[in-house]
């Protein structure tokens, strides 16, 4: 069995062909990933990431929890680094803000990129 992952824009698909893509699905889409189980050298025991490029990586199934902790911590920490750059942007910025009532007010102009502003008022 192989799941893909990682759609490829169709715009990209137009572009650069389909050479290394995996696919098409049944919606004519194509996918950068995928990742194989029961049907790779390693059969029930090991799943194996693969990539366009010939790569693959297989994976304990037992050590598959562990990954998902891995990745879902590298996932946060990248949140974490978009969030800060977008702070800086922010700050060095022709922003404004205004002491209302020992709370910060924003100016709507200012902040109306960031729908999930980091900072409570």
């Amino acid at each position: 069995m192989k799941i893909n992952f990682a759609q490829v824009p169709a715009e990209d698909v137009d572009t650069f062909g389909d050479d290394g893509l995996f696919g098409p699905d049944e919606g004519g889409n194509f996918y950068y990933n995928y990742v194989e189980f029961g049907t790779n050298a390693g059969g029930m025991e090991e799943v194996a990431i693969a990539d366009g490029c010939g790569r693959y990586m297989p994976i304990a199934v037992d050590n598959i929890p562990e990954l998902i902790k891995a990745l879902s911590e590298c996932y946060a920490i990248n949140a974490n680094i978009q969030d800060t750059q977008r702070i800086q942007e922010f700050v060095e910025g022709d922003n404004e803000a205004y002491v209302d009532c020992n709370k910060i007010l924003y100016s709507t102009e200012s902040v109306s990129d960031f729908t999930d502003w980091p900072f409570p008022n």
